[in-house]
């Protein structure tokens, strides 16, 4: 990622950002999405193009925010504000006329059935088994599945999830269903195009890779895994889920943390108290400045976290292993 992309995500007035993602906006405040807020706590700066909730204490960039609204990872976020040129999440994807946009947390209900009975299609087992090589029982394990038509996220809504998608499941620690994420399979038509060249026509073909239900608060990934943990095991941390399917596939035991935004306290406390005695946090970082950020950022809540270091050449961890270098 090059210093001047980063400069022009970050350059995208919040506020816009903030309506395309569905976020309803009045004289600068906005409900706070990251936690159940009944009167308007979120509050833009337009000036320094950041965000502050005074009530629950988020706060951030536009980068951030797309972050921590999608749940996605620090190059996912910047790439999506670049790619959609503002346009973070298509509303009419997701909200239908009426009750859709009232709509403050995914229907688990619905979800569930969506996922109740995994099937692999053709592009998710090449995704999955060729290009990836993740072992079938991780597959198995995070009750990964998949779609090759368009679906709704929820029972009334229209289409949501792009199609061909890997569907991939957030859970507590308990197992419990938190959401259900969208992982796009099909590459964009037009992605080698440069953002400054193409026309609104153009334009209209980019949506997100990785999707998350309105409302969805997940934080961490493969939450369950923890209560598999025993005294003086090592716990991994990855950056992604497709990073830690690949680590699970390598026989280690592992979670997902796209960003230290998207940790919630709750995920903060589970990995500094609630894990058995002896458990040794590990890391191997992204081979780039994100990558790094990231570390240091959890660093911060995890000071005894053990760093490792990626051969040269590989850009994580889910690379290593594909290419068998691990």
């Amino acid at each position: 990622m090059k210093n001047e992309e980063l400069d022009r995500a970050r350059a995208t007035p919040i506020e816009e950002v903030a309506k395309r993602l569905g976020m309803r906006v009045v004289r600068h405040t906005a409900l706070c999405p990251f936690h159940n807020d009944k009167n308007p706590s979120l509050h833009f700066h337009r000036g320094k193009n950041r965000y502050k909730c005074f009530a629950c204490g988020a706060s951030g960039d536009v980068v951030d925010l797309v972050m921590r609204y999608n749940n996605l990872g620090f190059k996912e976020a910047v790439a999506e504000i670049l790619e959609k040129k503002g346009e973070i999440l298509e509303a009419d994807d997701c909200h239908d006329a009426s009750p859709q946009k009232t709509l403050k947390t995914p229907d688990i209900e619905y979800l569930s059935t969506l996922i109740a009975h995994p099937v692999l299609t053709v592009d998710a087992r090449r995704f999955l088994f060729d290009e990836r090589k993740i072992d079938p029982r991780v597959v198995e394990w995070c009750g990964l599945t998949s779609i090759d038509v368009p679906t709704p996220c929820w029972r009334w809504g229209k289409a949501f999830y792009d199609a061909p998608s890997l569907l991939i499941p957030y859970r507590d620690v308990d197992g419990r269903l938190l959401t259900v994420q969208g992982r796009r399979l099909e590459e964009l038509k037009i992605k080698e195009l440069k953002i400054k060249e193409m026309g609104d026509e153009d334009s209209k073909h980019y949506t997100p890779r990785f999707r998350f239900p309105p409302g969805s608060q997940v934080g961490m990934y493969n939450k369950p895994v923890l209560r598999r943990l025993g005294e003086g095991d090592e716990l991994w941390i990855t950056e992604g889920p497709s990073d830690c399917w690949a680590m699970l596939s390598a026989g280690r035991k592992a979670v997902a943390i796209p960003s230290a935004t998207s940790l919630t306290m709750d995920d903060i406390r589970l990995l500094t108290h609630g894990l058995p005695d002896g458990v040794s946090l590990h890391m191997a970082p992204d081979n780039d400045r994100p990558g790094m950020e990231l570390f240091q950022d959890l660093k911060r809540h995890f000071p005894q976290m053990q760093g490792h270091v990626l051969p040269d050449g590989v850009k994580d961890f889910g690379e290593c292993w594909k290419d068998g270098l691990f």
